[in-house]
């Protein structure tokens, strides 16, 4: 691993670390945080893009940059204008890291927007499309699942039952299909196709243990 890589990633560790103990408080006190859902998000934006990159190609040391900053300004489920805020590091701080100064143009500008919406990145822009596609593909599916049942702790003012999970899922299903068919490349729409028909399968057999009509 290259040393701005490694400085990178043990810099997310340490800042969304932080901000998991506020929410999953380890026990006994001072013990690691027993969830830290930014950095579980992240690790797998970094899988689905490196996937992403062996099939539509792509520069791996502006993906993989991207990948360790977009977030940087977002620990947890909170961070206003994380992306313009994560941009501006990587132009103050980057080269400083040992980046490729000549590649850090495009490291600003996939993590600048990787919050727009779907269809704004121009087809020049590779890189942020592969960012964008790997941010957004891993929060369908089973992980979804994952991070919404171990991420709850976060939400104290939305307490669950089992009925309540089951509709939660149902009530996104329909709009992740929508959302599925706008991502750039044709692999992306096809994992999280694959992921959402894991994600129905999921909530179907919920509902049907615990007797919820979903057709009302």
């Amino acid at each position: 691993m290259t040393d701005w890589l490694a400085r990178l990633r043990d810099d997310l560790i340490a800042i969304t670390t932080d901000a998991a103990r506020v929410i999953w408080r380890g026990v006994p006190d001072g013990a690691p945080p027993y969830f830290n859902y930014r950095l579980e998000h992240v690790r797998q934006v970094e899988r689905d893009a490196l996937r992403l990159l062996d099939r539509v190609g792509g520069d791996r040391d502006v993906v993989l940059a991207s990948v360790w900053l977009h977030d940087r300004f977002k620990p947890q489920h909170i961070g206003d204008h994380h992306a313009a805020r994560a941009g501006e590091w990587a132009r103050a701080n980057l080269a400083a890291y040992g980046f490729p100064p000549e590649k850090i143009a495009r490291v600003i500008f996939a993590v600048a927007n990787h919050s727009r919406a779907p269809g704004a990145l121009p087809d020049d822009a590779p890189d942020a499309r592969v960012l964008w596609d790997a941010d957004k593909v891993g929060k369908v599916g089973a992980l979804e699942i994952v991070m919404f049942l171990a991420g709850n702790p976060a939400f104290p003012h939305k307490p669950n039952t089992f009925a309540t999970i089951a509709q939660h899922g149902f009530d996104k299903v329909d709009g992740d299909e929508l959302f599925i068919a706008q991502f750039y490349f044709a692999p992306t729409r096809e994992w999280a196709r694959e992921r959402l028909a894991a994600k129905r399968a999921f909530y179907t057999a919920l509902a049907r243990e615990i007797g919820l009509d979903q057709n009302g």
